[in-house]
C-alpha cells in the first residue's frame, strides 16, 4: 500500500501559480483524497492520526502569531506586488500548513510497522532508478549528441516538467533542449541536484556504509552502490554548484560517519580523488570549463548574495517573530545593495514581482522570527536525541531489522546536516513532495524502532 507514494511525489508539475507550489501538483490531490476515503471508511483513524496535544499547541499558537503578523503587515506595507497580499497570503499559507500535514497523516497513517518502513524505501530505490534510467539518462544522452531523443525528452517534459512562472528556460520544449543542462522534471538543475543530494543520497550512502559480509541479500547492496555511483553522476552532470555543494556536504557527512578503519582508507581515496580533480582540471579542456563556470569563476550571484545579505537585515529588523508568511518581498528589495541590483536577472524579473526567498535558512528566520524557527528546532533536536538511544542500543547489531532502523537512522542524521548547510546558502527546496515524504519517513522510522528496541528489552 505504501509504495505507491514515491511515484506520484516526483511529479512536480504545478498546474496553476495561483496556488502554492506544493498545493498545485498530483500529489496533493492523490494523497489528500485518499486520506479523506481513508478517513470516511474508519473514522476511527482520525484520533490515531493527530499529532500530539503538545505540537497542536505550538502548531496552534504559531498559526495565531503568523495572522496577526500578516494582518498586520497588510496595513504596514500596503498593497505592492513584491508581496503575496492579506487574502493571497492568508490562502497560500493555509496551503503549506495543510501540505506538511498531509505528508505527515499519510507518512502515519501507511507506515505503521518495520515491514511497512521496508516497503517504502524499496519503492523509493524502484522509484529512483526508473526516473534515473526512463528520465535523466535520455536528458544526458540528448546533452552528449543524441538529439533524436528529443522526441522523447520533450513530449514527456510536457506532461510532467514544473516551469518557473515568466522566464524563458523551456522554449526549446524543454528546459534540457533549451538550457543544455539535465534537470530530470525539476524547474531547473539545481532542484534535481537538491532531489538526488538530499530525498535519495543519504539513505543510499549510510547502507553503502554497511559491511558486505552483512547483507543476506547482496543484490541490496550493489544495486544502493549503482544508484549511488548514478547520483554522484548527476550531481556532477547537472552541472551547477548545488551540485557540487552537495557532493561535498555528503562526501564530508559520510566520512565522519564512517567506522575509525574506514575513516583512513576513505582518507586516502579522498586525496587521490581530489588529486584526479586537480589534473583533470589542468589537462581536461571540458573539465576547466565545468569547474570555472561553476566553482571557480561562477558568475551571477549578485542576487543570491544580496538577497541574503536582505534577509539577514530582515531578520535583524525583525528578530523574535519576522515578518509574516509572504510579505518578505518587500522588505528583501528596501534591504538590498544597490551593486546587487544591476543585472539582467534583477531588472527583468524580480524587480517586477515578489523578489523570491534565495537563502531559505535566513528566508525562514526573516519570515518566522527566532521563536518559531528555535522551537521547531527544538522539535527536530527532540526527535534526534530519541534516535540517539535507539542507535547506541543497536550498535554493532547485524540482524536486518537492526541493519534497517541504523541505515535509517544514520540517513536521517545525514540529511539534516545536508538540509542544514544547503539552506544557509542557497534554498533548499526541503518543502517539496519527496523530501516531506522522506522526512516524515524517518520520524516514522524512529518512532517503530524505538517501540521494537524497547518491546525485545522488556521480553527479555
Amino acid at each position: 500500500m505504501v509504495s505507491w507514494l514515491m511515484p506520484f511525489a516526483i511529479l512536480p508539475k504545478t498546474y496553476t501559480f495561483f496556488f502554492f507550489d506544493l498545493f498545485s501538483q498530483i500529489a496533493v490531490v492523490v494523497f489528500g483524497l485518499f486520506i479523506l476515503v481513508k478517513l470516511y471508511l474508519q473514522p476511527a483513524r482520525l484520533e490515531d492520526v493527530l499529532p500530539k496535544t503538545t505540537t497542536l499547541r505550538i502548531w496552534g499558537v504559531f498559526i495565531v502569531a503568523q495572522l496577526i503578523l500578516m494582518t498586520y503587515q497588510s496595513f504596514a506595507v500596503g498593497s505592492t506586488t513584491r508581496i503575496y497580499g492579506l487574502l493571497h497570503g492568508l490562502m497560500m499559507f493555509i496551503q503549506v500548513i495543510l501540505s506538511i500535514w498531509i505528508a505527515y497523516t499519510i507518512q502515519k497513517m501507511l507506515i505503521r510497522s518495520y515491514a511497512d518502513a521496508v516497503k517504502f524505501m524499496k519503492s523509493v530505490f524502484i522509484t529512483m532508478a526508473v526516473y534515473l534510467g526512463l528520465i535523466v539518462l535520455p536528458q544526458i544522452l540528448y546533452l552528449f549528441g543524441l538529439t533524436s531523443l528529443s522526441h522523447w525528452v520533450n513530449p514527456i517534459a510536457h506532461l510532467f516538467e514544473r516551469h518557473w512562472a515568466n522566464r524563458d528556460f523551456y522554449d526549446s520544449g524543454s528546459y534540457v533542449a533549451t538550457s543544455m543542462r539535465v534537470n530530470g522534471f525539476e524547474p531547473e538543475a539545481a532542484y534535481l541536484a537538491l532531489l538526488v543530494g538530499i530525498a535519495f543520497s543519504p539513505f543510499l550512502l549510510m547502507l553503502i556504509q554497511e559491511p558486505l559480509k552483512a547483507f543476506k541479500n547482496r543484490w541490496i547492496y550493489w544495486t544502493a552502490l549503482i544508484l549511488g555511483a548514478a547520483s554522484l553522476g548527476v550531481l556532477l552532470l547537472a552541472k551547477t554548484t548545488t551540485g557540487f555543494l552537495l557532493i561535498g556536504i555528503l562526501a564530508l557527512v559520510y566520512w565522519l560517519a564512517a567506522p575509525k578503519k574506514q575513516k583512513i582508507s576513505l582518507f586516502f581515496l579522498g586525496i587521490i580523488a581530489l588529486l584526479g580533480v586537480v589534473v583533470a582540471y589542468v589537462a581536461v579542456p571540458s573539465i576547466h570549463s565545468l569547474l570555472n563556470t561553476w566553482i571557480f569563476q561562477k558568475g551571477g550571484t549578485d542576487n543570491r548574495l544580496g538577497g541574503t545579505i536582505a534577509l539577514i537585515k530582515t531578520w535583524l529588523q525583525h528578530p523574535l517573530f519576522g515578518v509574516g508568511y509572504g510579505y518578505e518581498g518587500q522588505y528583501i528589495v528596501d534591504n538590498l545593495p544597490e551593486w546587487s541590483k544591476n543585472n539582467f536577472e534583477y531588472m527583468q524579473v524580480y524587480r517586477k514581482q515578489a523578489y523570491p526567498i534565495l537563502n531559505d535558512l535566513f528566508g525562514w528566520l526573516a519570515r518566522y522570527g527566532l521563536v518559531f524557527c528555535l522551537t521547531f528546532a527544538w522539535l527536530l533536536f527532540s526527535l534526534i536525541k530519541r534516535s540517539l538511544v535507539i542507535l547506541k542500543k543497536i550498535t554493532g547489531q547485524f540482524d536486518e531489522r537492526s541493519m534497517f532502523y541504523r541505515i535509517s537512522i544514520k540517513a536521517f542524521y545525514m540529511t539534516v546536516v545536508v538540509v542544514v548547510v544547503v539552506s544557509a546558502v542557497t534554498p533548499s527546496n526541503v518543502m517539496s513532495w519527496p523530501i516531506f515524504l522522506m522526512l516524515f519517513f524517518y520520524w516514522r522510522v524512529v518512532h517503530i524502532a524505538e517501540n521494537d528496541v524497547f518491546a525485545k528489552e522488556s521480553e527479555e
